[in-house]
């Protein structure tokens, strides 16, 4: 395995399992997801959107 495909897989990997991580978090935190817990989970979701941007960005950039 190439080194830059390595990187990729293992960055990915991270921001994957970090975002797991996130999801299990909030529902521990907001067991029924009303109000404030739903607002966590879309917070989730989009911080996890901007992280793996801004990782595609620097990937590609590599």
């Amino acid at each position: 395995m190439e080194r830059e495909t390595f990187v990729e897989a293992a960055v990915s990997t991270t921001a994957v399992v970090l975002f797991l991580v996130a999801i299990v978090a909030v529902g521990l935190m907001y067991p029924n997801l009303e109000g404030a817990g739903g607002f966590a989970l879309v917070g989730s979701l989009v911080f996890f959107v901007a992280v793996m941007v801004a990782t595609g960005y620097w990937l590609s950039r590599q």
